[in-house]
């Protein structure tokens, strides 16, 4: 590996949320010095918001033929799963989609994978960094109706459940396109300080987050 190209959402990129401020920063700059330093150029395609229609956009606008020394990480599915939960607050009783409905997830998900190795390059997938139900839905539902969002769910822990079945998806991609896993989420569940790790609004990494993120993805590249 020469280079390593990373596509996906905020929790790649490197969001944090400040309650000192009450806004979103990222957690360092330079965040991949310590690759440099072994000779592997990284570049963070990774934006906030992002689901995996857009991420697939920017890797055919950026990714070209000959890309044999190319390591690309994908990292979706946090925002594909999400709900626009204003609506759910206003009709507790109605039947709603996630921003990317599952089978569109993994349909585009195996066209991002083809692509890479269409274009020379090696596609590994990383799995979903596990959310703190109770802080999201605590967070959701700051401004919306709280009990008719718990309605719509069933139980509050659904919220990671949904989450984790997309990320199960993403595992599941990653085994049937015989493409290397990044397992993200398996370093959070097992961590006995899970609760640091996780910001207020229940979905973003603190600090100490992505410190353990950057260690496995470290560790991963120098394998």
């Amino acid at each position: 590996m020469k280079k390593l190209e990373i596509y996906g959402d905020s929790i790649l990129r490197g969001v944090i949320y400040c309650p000192e401020t009450g806004r979103y920063d990222l957690c360092k700059k330079n965040r991949f010095a310590s690759l440099a330093e072994h000779g592997i150029e990284a570049k963070n395609n990774s934006r906030m918001g992002a689901t995996i229609d857009r991420g697939f956009e920017l890797l055919k606008r950026n990714l070209s033929n000959g890309a044999e020394d190319t390591v690309v990480l994908l990292e979706f599915g946090g925002n594909d799963c999400d709900f626009h939960w204003a609506d759910v607050s206003a009709n507790p009783e109605g039947n709603f989609q996630p921003h990317t409905p599952m089978e569109r997830f993994t349909e585009t998900y195996g066209e991002m994978i083809r692509f890479i190795k269409e274009k020379g390059g090696t596609p590994v997938i990383a799995s979903l960094v596990p959310i703190d139900a109770d802080k999201y839905m605590n967070w959701i539902t700051r401004n919306l109706n709280y009990q008719n969002i718990l309605r719509w769910l069933g139980d509050v822990s659904m919220l990671s459940r949904w989450q984790e079945y997309y990320s199960h998806l993403a595992e599941r991609l990653a085994y049937e396109h015989h493409c290397p896993l990044l397992d993200l989420r398996r370093s959070f569940l097992l961590t006995h300080d899970y609760k640091s790790m996780i910001c207020e609004d229940g979905i973003h990494p603190t600090r100490l987050g992505h410190e353990l993120i950057d260690r496995e993805l470290f560790a991963f590249c120098m394998a």
